[in-house]
């Protein structure tokens, strides 16, 4: 059988030639291989992250979608669930959010949409629009203008704006606008 044209090698060295004649820029084609930082590095969907202390699950978060963009320090997450479990296995804390922003370089989070906590220790909710976690602080504060709602099982309901949660001193205050219902349990005499 004949062959008919240029051998093999010819052509490859054609094509070598072409290309060495071509100019590219190369700054333009590093920059486009970047990738931008309003792009997520990962994005993942049905997330659950657990944090492990001392050999138990002490946290659990389930997010229906989780963006991380680690140039900015920030992972976002939608459809939010959060759990505290004690040592003994119990959830003390269960929570849910429509959507949050991790900081991972301060651990501080916010958490914003149809927030509702409940903690079986106090038997209370505590329901929001808007919440900030200030994690070196430890303190867990609303808008100045966004109203906040607490209640416990007793029946007592009091609602704010300007909620402050001082974890490390065991201290909740509102700063203005202060409504609801306190009951108080009688104590029975012996």
């Amino acid at each position: 059988m004949r062959r008919t044209g240029l051998p093999r090698t010819w052509l490859v060295l054609v094509a070598l030639a072409a290309l060495g004649s071509c100019s590219l820029e190369y700054g333009e084609t590093e920059l486009a291989a970047e990738i931008s930082e309003d792009t997520p590095d990962t994005i993942l969907f049905q997330v659950r992250h657990t944090i492990v202390r001392d050999g138990s699950a002490r946290f659990i978060v389930d997010a229906g979608r989780a963006e991380t963009f680690s140039r900015q320090s920030r992972q976002y997450l939608s459809d939010v669930r959060f759990r505290e479990i004690a040592a003994d296995g119990e959830t003390v804390t269960d929570g849910t959010a429509d959507y949050a922003e991790y900081q991972t370089d301060t651990e501080d989070l916010e958490l914003t949409g149809n927030l509702r906590f409940y903690s079986s220790e106090e038997d209370a909710w505590l329901t929001a629009e808007y919440l900030y976690w200030n994690s070196e602080s430890r303190l867990l504060t609303s808008e100045p203008s966004e109203p906040v709602v607490l209640e416990r099982g007793d029946g007592t309901t009091i609602s704010g704006r300007g909620f402050v949660a001082e974890m490390a001193r065991s201290i909740i205050r509102f700063e203005e606008g202060v409504s609801g219902t306190l009951v108080e349990e009688d104590e029975a005499s012996p």
